[in-house]
C-alpha cells in the first residue's frame, strides 16, 4: 500500500460511498479510459483502465471491501505510530486477502452443467460413430508406428 492510490481516489468517491454511487463512477470512467474510445495511448489507457476496473471489484464486493477498508484502517494507524511490533501485526493479516473468491452464480453453475452434458454427449457421440463405422476404439497414432 506505500505509495499506491487507494482505490476510492481511483474511482473518484469518497470512502462511504454507496454502491450505486462506484457504479455510476466506474463507468463514467470506463467510458472516458477505455482503450477502444479514449485518445491516450493504447498502453496508458490499458493500464488506467486496469487500475479502475480492479478498484471497482474490490470496492463492489462488500467482504473484500471490508477487508480493505480494514487495511487502510490499519495503514493509516501505522503510518501515526511506526513501530516494529505495529507492522509484523499488518504482515500476518495479509493472509486474509488470499484465497477470498465468492461463490459461484446460479447463472455460472447452470453454465458449468450444460458444459459437461455437452462434452459428455459429444463424447458419447464419437464413441458411437466410431464404432458404428467400424472404426477400432484402441488404435495406435500412426507417428508411434514409425
Amino acid at each position: 500500500m506505500k505509495g499506491e492510490t487507494s482505490y476510492y481516489k481511483i474511482l473518484g468517491v469518497n470512502e462511504n460511498a454507496s454502491n450505486h454511487e462506484l457504479r455510476k463512477a466506474f463507468c463514467k470512467l470506463s467510458i472516458e479510459l477505455h482503450p477502444d474510445t479514449t485518445s491516450l495511448e493504447i498502453d496508458v489507457a490499458k493500464s488506467k483502465f486496469q487500475e479502475v476496473l480492479e478498484a471497482y471489484e474490490h470496492l463492489n464486493n462488500s467482504n473484500l471491501r471490508k477487508i480493505y477498508d480494514d487495511k487502510l484502517k490499519e495503514n493509516s494507524r501505522i503510518t501515526n505510530n511506526t513501530s516494529v511490533l505495529n507492522n509484523l501485526v499488518i504482515d500476518s493479516n495479509n493472509q486474509n486477502l488470499i484465497g477470498n473468491r465468492r461463490p459461484f452464480s446460479n447463472g455460472e453453475l447452470f453454465s458449468l452443467f450444460l458444459l459437461i452434458i455437452i462434452i459428455s454427449i459429444s463424447l458419447i457421440g464419437s464413441i458411437f460413430i466410431a464404432s458404428f463405422t467400424g472404426k477400432e476404439l484402441e488404435t495406435i497414432p500412426l507417428w508411434l508406428i514409425k
